[in-house]
């Protein structure tokens, strides 16, 4: 829980700076996303490197490896001014938390007693919004107050408190194949295939901050990511012991609740880009009652994730994530339907009951992932389940940036203009809710 605080408190506090940042740098919308994208993006890349290597090399080590890394980044966010090393310093700041929620969850379904991992993920997944809370109210104060790199001071302390923390109490697993024979034998050119083609077939989505074409058009990118996605995929078919093991794919389980937890966190990360965004733009609101609007989402997540850790270990039915995914898409609708000049406190009230719904399903999500693998390929498994979660977030910053930047230009700085993204996440929403209803109705029992 320790290195999630750190991780989680620091993204929460970030997400208020990135209106004032935008206004500093004069920066646009699709511009402005890759503030996050530049984080999430590596953030997801690196998290089945890190869960692969897990079962090699010991968590224990690697997480620690991980925490020096974002504090690293940490450490040069706060003393680069150009746009472009403040990404390359978001860039490190993702690489070192990648290991962070692939090696807390694999550490948890190794120890945990499978009738209490739907509670004690929820009471890990809790301390997610906990920090949330405390972190946007903190933030928004400094920020008003000594400007936006003040934030990072707090977050420097946490993540030493962090590494001093977790080296002393996480205990260390025994490994039966010694370190140098893993790295040697390990597929470090499926590694760059897999994270080049991801690189690329980001960018092309998101391209007019990378190249100067508009999104979804420079096809130099788009022929790229495919080219080296198909030579991945040839070497995983290959090679005896690949970077990622498709295979566990072919688990149906495993593979929607991958999808429909990638679609909720994309959910997540889009709420958390347009919605301070859109505060900002409509209501004047400053960093501080911004930071509360992001307080009040991850109060409604913390009421209903450790309650769903508890339920799911009590129906262990599908219907959980439904009815979460649900209430997400109904807070898209309402957000669609908002109009000009609404009193603020119902885009409070829309925030709050996205929030719930995200909390409801996110432990019944991750039991039903993680229950379709052996406890041997936990931290493997947990490491691409992982990537496929973040990857949501990525997108939701990467794709809605796009598309809010199109509804900015047309209607300008009104809440029609924003009602594009609203009606992407919308689609996406009610996309993920479907998706869940092909999972088996009761989850199953964990493999052993």
């Amino acid at each position: 829980m320790a290195p999630t605080l750190m991780s989680i408190m620091t993204m929460s506090m970030f997400a208020v700076a990135v209106p004032v940042i935008r206004l500093e740098y004069a920066l646009t919308a699709d511009v402005t996303s890759w503030l996050l994208v530049a984080y999430t993006l590596p953030f997801m890349m690196f998290m089945p490197l890190y869960g692969r290597l897990g079962d090699g090399l010991g968590k224990r080590r690697l997480l620690l490896f991980g925490i020096v890394l974002f504090i690293a980044g940490t450490t040069m966010l706060l003393f680069v001014r150009s746009l472009p090393l403040m990404l390359l310093a978001r860039a490190v700041q993702g690489i070192g938390a990648a290991g962070v929620n692939p090696l807390a969850m694999a550490i948890i379904v190794q120890f945990a007693p499978p009738e209490q991992q739907g509670k004690a993920l929820g009471t890990w997944n809790s301390i997610g919004p906990a920090a949330a809370i405390a972190g946007p109210l903190i933030a928004g104060a400094m920020i008003d107050a000594l400007g936006w790199r003040s934030i990072l001071i707090p977050a420097l302390l946490v993540g030493f408190c962090t590494l001093v923390f977790t080296a002393r109490f996480l205990p260390p697993g025994t490994r039966a194949v010694r370190p140098r024979t893993v790295i040697r034998g390990f597929d470090w050119g499926g590694v760059a295939l897999f994270n080049g083609a991801v690189a690329l077939l980001v960018f092309f989505t998101s391209s007019r901050p990378i190249t100067g074409v508009p999104p979804l058009r420079d096809l130099r990118l788009l022929a790229a990511g495919l080219l080296l996605l198909a030579g991945f995929v040839l070497r995983v078919r290959r090679r005896q012991n690949p970077f990622i093991e498709l295979s566990i794919f072919r688990n149906r389980n495993f593979s929607l609740a991958s999808v429909c937890v990638s679609i909720r966190m994309l959910l997540m990360g889009g709420a958390h880009f347009v919605l301070p965004l859109f505060v900002t733009d409509l209501y004047g609101l400053p960093s501080a009652a911004t930071g509360s609007l992001l307080m009040l989402h991850s109060g409604a997540l913390l009421t209903t994730m450790w309650l769903g850790g508890i339920l799911i270990d009590r129906w262990r039915s599908r219907m959980q994530i439904v009815v979460g995914l649900g209430i997400e898409s109904l807070a898209m609708l309402l957000f669609l339907l908002l109009p000009d000049g609404a009193p603020l406190h119902r885009v409070f009230a829309i925030l709050g009951l996205h929030g719930l719904g995200a909390g409801l399903c996110l432990a019944a999500l991750h039991l039903y992932a993680m229950g379709a693998v052996s406890r041997e390929r936990s931290a493997t498994a947990a490491g691409l389940y992982s990537m496929v979660r973040f990857g949501g977030s990525m997108l939701g910053a990467a794709i809605g940036g796009v598309v809010l930047y199109a509804g900015l230009e047309t209607h300008g700085m009104t809440a029609a203009g924003y009602r594009p993204a609203f009606l992407f996440y919308l689609v996406v929403s009610v996309i993920g809710a479907l998706s869940a209803m092909g999972l088996t109705k009761r989850m199953p029992r964990p493999v052993e």
